[in-house]
């Protein structure tokens, strides 16, 4: 679960990622917009890595959930199918495992979607992503 703080230094990266990219995401831009400190931030987000594996890590719960409650207009792959193969490889070994885990069941869930042209692309867009990870795994 996470603290009021860290979803809005979430929220505050995901903003600034969608304005400026990926690439140019700074840091300091990041606490500094989400109202908190430089020493806040860090607290609770080591590096820019680990905000980026927190980011997918929250979009992966959130798009189970949403599939679960077939609450479908709320299933986005921003940070998912971008950021995660980007950044993967850069994780430490518990933030591979705990995304690893909920990517597992997230796919579980995915199987779940109604049988509609929709849905078959997104189906195969996360078995392609299945298909990276168990790559990256070898």
């Amino acid at each position: 679960m996470l603290t009021d703080k860290e979803q809005a230094l979430l929220d505050a990266a995901a903003e600034l990622i969608a304005e400026k990219g990926m690439i140019a995401l700074n840091m300091s831009d990041v606490h500094k917009k989400a109202g908190y400190s430089r020493a806040a931030q860090y607290q609770s987000f080591s590096d820019k890595n680990s905000l980026l594996a927190a980011l997918c890590m929250r979009e992966l719960v959130q798009c189970t959930e949403a599939i679960k409650a077939k609450q479908y207009d709320g299933l986005a792959g921003d940070f998912t199918v971008v950021l995660r193969p980007v950044v993967y490889d850069y994780l430490k070994l518990a933030d591979r495992l705990m995304i690893d885990s909920a990517f597992n069941q997230l796919l579980v869930e995915v199987q779940t979607l109604p049988d509609t042209e929709h849905f078959r692309f997104v189906k195969k867009a996360y078995d392609y992503l299945d298909l990276e990870r168990k790559r990256n795994l070898k």
